[in-house]
């Protein structure tokens, strides 16, 4: 909300006219003041698809680790009886995927960097080390002298260091990443990724949410109803990511039932190895199928079990454009193995190789380093044997038949490559092939749309498309065609819907409910959303996301008070999400329920002291209520985190021109016309200033 009715202003003048004993001050009618309504965004990761078969096979009896008792023990409780798999798995990149940040766990370099600089917002980041602590400072010069300065000290590390180390900070439980990552293929630092791009700085803001813990970390303690919060995390991908919650197993070890699994399945734990191939792919697909995910049956990302069948919990989504060949993002192995005569031969019925998995070439106990020779091992499987009888199967590089060439493999026919999301690294390519039979392709234009891939389960339900739709809108790119394609879906899945209501279960009902507000928001049509949601009999989807949705649609047509019990319900659904209790404060505020804004934005402020919409919201709130040094507190906390909230600034500076303050002032309004030249207020402020001070 850019600006506020004429109610508003004069309330506010009311305000400084009767607040006592402070000074009497009247506010320029062209200053004026700011609720910051937040942007929301969704975020996550990226990634590709094998075209294999997502029915469930037959798994015998249910693992222990499917039951809802099971819990997950950690690492620890494993190595007692498996020390070997645990000494080797802690050395390995998914064992040193997260642990706490110190000097010595980084494999970053330290001494003398080379300060990281923002364009798009005239930043300057500076990674540094005191002690073990690890540091990173964000500031801005402006004549070579330093006009903002903010320091946050790391608490993560996320990441091998076989590609990149980056970072993570928390405030109270709050998970936030750290703008700069360190990039060891090329030993530097750089923005980190997502950041680097003209208009993507989200400097500390951008939050980690479940979906990203739960493929980069073990299970963590997730805060239900928040967007960002964790009670607790582990330190790096353990056992149970592949193996399931271990609780059960441990009990029935430590009681003395052995299984002998030379004859028979050990159903107290899930070993990856003895499941079905489709299964036992699905173990890998979880984190290294990524891209725009759609969870099922009201799943979250942390509820996947290993064993079940992933398309049931999840399917992901991502556009095929004309060159997907050769472009493509980091996270899409079994997307770039499934286009390989290897891996598509391997699943034909009658092959006499065994269907082809991630297993077939990866032990993941052991260092990706430590596993090159048993990968050529197994390439040799197939391409050996005398030239008269497999000759198709033979290589035929003149140094390898000469005997001359040791080089492995993979490093001919699953070449290094760069990846479309993640800069400074280098990947191997998945996609096994002779490579001359690609270096003649043509490249062809990467923004013409072809369509949408669906990974896990190739045929979705309409529904379930449009969401994926959605979800790639929110979380990749802006396209209004995403949300055409969506609506066209919705249509199809609304058309069988009402042909015959009996054939859909009310679950289902409520996602379509759930998608079709979810695109109006998307799309901006408030007005759909609010028709929906006055029909005679309408029930809101039991989820906070549509609860707030709704609430937004309200809020758009200065509806305060249905605005609010929209957004009391997504807050009672997500006591611990942030923004949702910033919304809330908001219309609190517009609909003058001081004391109960109050204490909304005290209850946010206290959980987050760095969330700077709700800081400035705060202030505006106490500026309503004649508190002046608790707004003026306010907003200098807020700028002292964004410098540049142009909403902050306004109000600041609004505060010091009414208070006599006018060369303070000045630089403000100065900034505010250089980032929003054509805005008249800001220059008849100048002008305002000028006439106080009695200088130009």
């Amino acid at each position: 909300m850019n600006d506020l009715n004429n109610s508003y202003a004069e309330r506010v003048q009311t305000a400084f006219q009767t607040s006592s004993p402070r000074k009497r001050v009247i506010l320029p009618r062209f200053i004026r003041l700011f609720l910051l309504l937040p942007l929301l965004w969704a975020l996550g990761c990226s990634g590709g698809e094998p075209n294999v078969s997502t029915e469930p096979a037959s798994f015998g009896p249910e693992y222990a680790g499917w039951s809802d008792e099971a819990e997950y023990v950690g690492i620890e409780a494993c190595q007692s009886c498996h020390a070997p798999q645990y000494d080797d798995f802690i050395r390995s990149q998914m064992g040193r995927s997260w642990r706490h940040a110190a000097r010595s766990q980084s494999n970053a370099e330290w001494d003398d960097i080379t300060p990281l600089y923002s364009a798009y917002d005239d930043m300057y980041y500076q990674p540094y080390a005191v002690g073990e602590d690890l540091f990173v400072k964000e500031y801005r010069l402006v004549d070579g002298d330093t006009t903002h300065s903010r320091i946050e000290q790391i608490d993560f590390i996320v990441g091998s260091g076989h590609h990149t180390n980056s970072h993570i900070y928390a405030e109270n439980g709050y998970f936030y990443q750290i703008p700069v990552t360190w990039y060891a293929q090329d030993a530097k630092w750089g923005l980190a990724p997502k950041f680097e791009k003209t208009s993507n700085n989200y400097r500390f803001g951008r939050v980690i949410t479940d979906e990203c813990m739960a493929c980069h970390n073990g299970q963590p303690t997730f805060v239900p109803g928040s967007e960002n919060r964790f009670k607790e995390v582990p330190l790096g991908i353990n056992c149970e990511k592949c193996h399931g919650p271990g609780s059960i197993h441990v009990q029935e070890k430590q009681a003395g039932i052995i299984v002998d699994i030379t004859k028979e399945i050990d159903y107290s734990i899930v070993n990856p190895g003895k499941l079905s191939p489709e299964r036992e792919l699905d173990v890998c697909q979880r984190c290294h199928m990524q891209g725009a995910s759609v969870f099922e049956g009201g799943d979250t990302p942390l509820d996947w079990r290993p064993g079940k069948p992933l398309a049931a919990h999840q399917n992901v989504f991502w556009p095929r454009q004309p060159d997907s060949l050769t472009h493509f993002i980091m996270a899409s192995h079994p997307d770039r193995l499934a286009q390989s005569a290897c891996f598509k031969d391997s699943w034909q019925e009658g092959s006499a190789a065994e269907p082809m998995t991630c297993l077939t070439c990866h032990d993941p106990h052991k260092p990706i380093e430590e596993t090159r020779e048993a990968v050529n091992a197994t390439c040799q499987n197939c391409h050996s044997g005398q030239p008269e009888t497999v000759s198709a199967l033979m290589c035929t590089e003149p140094t390898v038949v000469a005997g001359t060439n040791k080089a492995t493999c993979a490093s001919c026919h699953m070449p290094q490559s760069g990846s479309t999301d993640i800069p400074y690294i280098r990947i191997t390519d998945h996609f096994i092939r002779v490579p001359d039979r690609l270096s003649e392709r043509e490249v062809e234009d990467q923004t013409r749309f072809i369509r949408m891939a669906a990974f896990m389960d190739p045929s979705p339900h309409p529904r379930q498309r449009a969401d994926g739709f959605l979800t790639y809108f929110e979380q990749f790119t802006d396209r209004p065609g995403m949300l055409d394609s969506a609506s066209v879906y919705l249509g199809q899945a609304q058309d069988a819907l009402d042909e015959n209501p009996g054939a859909v279960d009310d679950r289902e009902k409520e996602r379509l409910t759930a998608s079709w507000i979810r695109l109006w928001h998307l799309a901006g049509d408030h007005a759909a959303v609010r028709r929906l949601s006055q029909q005679s009999g309408f029930e809101a989807p039991d989820d906070a996301w549509t609860h707030y949705r709704i609430g937004e649609a309200y809020a758009a047509i200065n509806d305060h008070a249905r605005a609010i019990r929209w957004y009391e319900q997504a807050v009672e659904k997500g006591p611990d999400h942030l923004r949702f209790l910033d919304k809330l404060g908001v219309a609190l505020t517009q609909a003058n329920r001081l004391q109960e804004a109050s204490n909304v934005f005290d209850r946010l402020v206290s959980a987050n002291p760095t969330f700077e919409n709700g800081l400035n919201n705060r202030g505006f709130m106490h500026l309503v209520l004649g508190d002046i040094e608790a707004a003026e507190a306010d907003f200098r906390a807020t700028l002292s985190l964004s410098p540049d909230l142009e909403q902050a600034q306004a109000n600041l500076a609004s505060i010091l021109m009414n208070t006599g303050r006018t060369a303070e002032a000045r630089p403000i309004v100065e900034r505010l016309i250089e980032q929003h030249p054509s805005n008249a207020e800001y220059r008849q402020a100048m002008a305002f200033i000028a006439q106080q001070s009695g200088t130009p």
